[in-house]
């Protein structure tokens, strides 16, 4: 029984050493907790693309951009 968890893409997650760690992720989630100025970062950014797919990649970029250009004054609710 093949029970490997894959992406929202459709990617293999591939096996990891705390399964309860490893779980793919909505974007929801991924746009929500992970904070926009951990973009600068490569392993945020390598995780929300294996976590969370290649789109929401690209949606979590853009909304830490927009948050940026915002100010540290503007909350996530003031974005909407």
């Amino acid at each position: 029984m093949n029970t490997q968890h894959h992406n929202p893409e459709g990617a293999p997650v591939t096996q990891c050493a705390d399964e309860a760690s490893c779980k793919v992720v909505s974007c929801e989630v991924c746009l929500k907790e992970i904070p926009g100025d951990a973009v600068k970062t490569k392993d945020a950014q390598d995780y929300v693309r294996h976590f969370c797919g290649l789109e929401c990649l690209d949606a979590w970029r853009k909304q830490a951009a927009i948050r940026q250009q915002a100010g540290p004054e503007k909350g996530p609710d003031q974005l909407k």
